[in-house]
């Protein structure tokens, strides 16, 4: 008889993330802070059990929630990072029951070549070699990422901010809402995502530009490359654009 997987979701359920990511200059280590809100459930225990994989843990606050609505800090006594199972286990001496927690972790981490979790695509452009910031989080590799809870029954919403680069365009899953530029840096601050897994929050980060064309019933469609292929995108564009038009009626739903 096969063993039974443990699934983290039996114990902390997150119900919306908070993400901050500072891309280093290099393009070769990252560092951010995740802020989860959520609920325990099951059995009464001493811990909070997320995954990560490669990733230093600087830092984590755990807040319960009072029954005035307030919430009280408790203290962790330890964190451990569990590098077989891809866990970070945070400990009070406190037994903490079921409710909603709120738990922040500060962290850092190395971009890789492994295609996988936050990592480059480099092209060469006039001579020189560039890199683009990409994500391949599916299926189970946001982890890599960020602390989170990274299996797909665990869907939450998702507000992301990505320092980088001003220079830089930085895409995500959601329209831009701000961006506060600190001297030769950026910070990207993206609309909060719809219910989703962990797998599929992404973003790209990089010297490129877009065309963009306007389907009849008004949305704006753009194809994104490096700046010499951009040219290179407008049969990609023209096909989006009538595959949004047909779609839209075939279906009629906006």
């Amino acid at each position: 008889m096969s063993k039974k997987v443990t699934r983290l979701y039996e114990q902390y359920q997150p119900k919306h993330y908070d993400l901050f990511l500072d891309i280093s200059e290099d393009k070769q280590t990252f560092c951010g802070t995740v802020s989860i809100s959520g609920k325990k459930v099951g059995r009464s225990s001493q811990r909070i059990i997320l995954h990560q994989k490669g990733l230093k843990i600087v830092k984590a606050t755990v807040f319960q929630q009072q029954k005035d609505k307030s919430f009280e800090e408790i203290v962790m006594s330890r964190i451990n990072t569990q590098d077989s199972y891809d866990e970070v286990r945070l400990h009070s001496d406190k037994t903490l029951y079921p409710g909603e927690y709120n738990v922040t972790l500060e962290f850092s981490g190395t971009i890789t070549d492994n295609m996988d979790g936050i990592y480059p695509s480099r092209f060469t452009e006039d001579g020189e070699e560039k890199k683009l910031i990409a994500t391949q989080f599916e299926s189970h590799h946001a982890r890599e990422a960020f602390p989170c809870i990274d299996e797909p029954e665990a869907k939450a919403t998702f507000d992301l901010h990505l320092t980088h680069a001003k220079d830089e365009i930085a895409l995500g899953n959601t329209p831009i809402i701000n961006e506060n530029v600190d001297g030769n840096r950026k910070t990207t601050s993206y609309d909060t995502t719809p219910l989703m897994s962990t797998y599929l929050l992404a973003f790209v980060i990089g010297d490129i530009a877009y065309q963009e064309a306007i389907s009849k019933n008004g949305v704006k469609i753009r194809t994104y490359a490096t700046k010499k292929q951009v040219q290179h995108t407008e049969f990609a564009l023209d096909i989006a654009v009538k595959c949004m038009d047909y779609y839209e009626e075939y279906y009629d739903i906006p």
